[in-house]
């Protein structure tokens, strides 16, 4: 049987320290496998805020990532549980003790992955 490790993909990150070896190995891999249904999240969120994503410029997109989509805490929380719910018991552990800086980085990148890919969710 597969593991929750054995699906991820494989990326070949070098890390400085034990915060960011936990991001290059444990939640980039994480984003990457649930890329799909990031993006489906933000599009529904964006959807039921009547955003209307194929009119918006890559200015507005971005303001909107970091300005109202970053204050709700609902969705912002439902991104994170996304990501944690493919932690392993051993990586939920080691989580627990920087929750707030990881939860901070897991942000920052599903941010920084839904700007990359403003292109794709207008097309879906």
């Amino acid at each position: 049987m597969l593991s929750k490790k054995d699906i991820r993909p494989k990326l070949d990150l070098d890390a400085v320290g034990e915060t960011e070896g936990f991001q290059n190995k444990t939640l980039r891999p994480i984003l990457k496998l649930q890329h799909e249904i990031l993006l489906l999240v933000f599009k529904t969120w964006s959807e039921k805020h009547r955003i209307n994503l194929f009119s918006l410029n890559v200015e507005r997109f971005n303001s909107i990532l970091e300005k109202e989509f970053s204050k709700n805490n609902v969705v912002k929380n439902q991104l994170v549980g996304i990501v944690i719910g493919q932690f392993t018991a051993d990586e939920y552990k080691e989580y627990i003790i920087k929750s707030s800086e990881y939860n901070k980085r897991i942000f920052n990148m599903i941010k920084k992955r839904l700007f990359d890919s403003f292109e794709e969710l207008k097309k879906k």
